[in-house]
């Protein structure tokens, strides 16, 4: 019983690992508050959470901005521009089913096209920019080619992220909002990290050409 209790003992890894989430969650909460921001919050949170909650390297609060320090430029520029195309969609989409506009078929499929395309990378990209060092193009067109590449984690990945949103706000109690985020966060990187894996370089990578590199997430 002792064991059970101690701070190698399942109780005490337990409780730390659920404060742990928590506090990153309310982290991102926090950092997501400019809005501009969703993006490189949602960086700095799945490098927290590989990192320290998952592998237990340095402090949650104190490598949450670390991540955020370092995704905040590419991950504004990112937030804006798939917010931009988000909006511009659906004030499209609204003045045709509204007003009875008509337009062509063609129109229907691009549009469509464009919204799963926003979807695919919207599922890797963040994740992809806490891990990889890259311009915000090459990092758009990474996450689409592992979110086609690993059709099966992405199928994953939507369905389990459309169900946590469900239900948080239809059948979970609201106080759990500072929890849900983490746990999803937490679960889905098991499935992120094994399509990324494909795609990281031998130990001590060196530095491409282009200056891309990953980050050393240990240092």
């Amino acid at each position: 019983m002792n064991q059970l209790f101690s701070t190698d003992g399942i109780v005490y890894r337990f409780l730390t690992t659920t404060g742990n989430i928590i506090l990153a969650t309310v982290l991102w909460m926090i950092g997501c508050i400019p809005v501009v921001t969703i993006g490189t919050s949602t960086a700095a949170f799945y490098y927290t959470m590989v990192k320290s909650v998952r592998k237990d390297v340095g402090y949650v609060h104190s490598e949450f901005w670390r991540g955020y320090k370092l995704n905040f430029k590419k991950g504004v520029a990112a937030t804006v521009l798939l917010l931009a195309l988000g909006i511009l969609l659906g004030v499209e989409l609204w003045l045709v089913l509204e007003n009875g506009v008509e337009v062509s078929r063609i129109w229907y499929t691009l549009s469509g096209l464009l919204i799963v395309l926003l979807l695919l990378i919207g599922l890797y990209l963040f994740p992809v920019m806490s891990r990889f060092d890259m311009k915000l193009g090459k990092l758009c067109m990474l996450a689409f080619v592992m979110s086609i590449r690993f059709w099966y984690i992405t199928l994953a990945l939507a369905a389990g992220l459309a169900v946590t949103v469900l239900a948080q706000f239809y059948l979970l109690p609201i106080p759990l909002i500072l929890l849900t985020p983490g746990l999803w966060c937490y679960a889905s990187s098991f499935l992120v990290e094994k399509a990324m894996k494909a795609y990281m370089p031998k130990p001590e990578p060196a530095e491409g050409q282009d200056g891309e590199t990953t980050k050393n997430w240990y240092d």
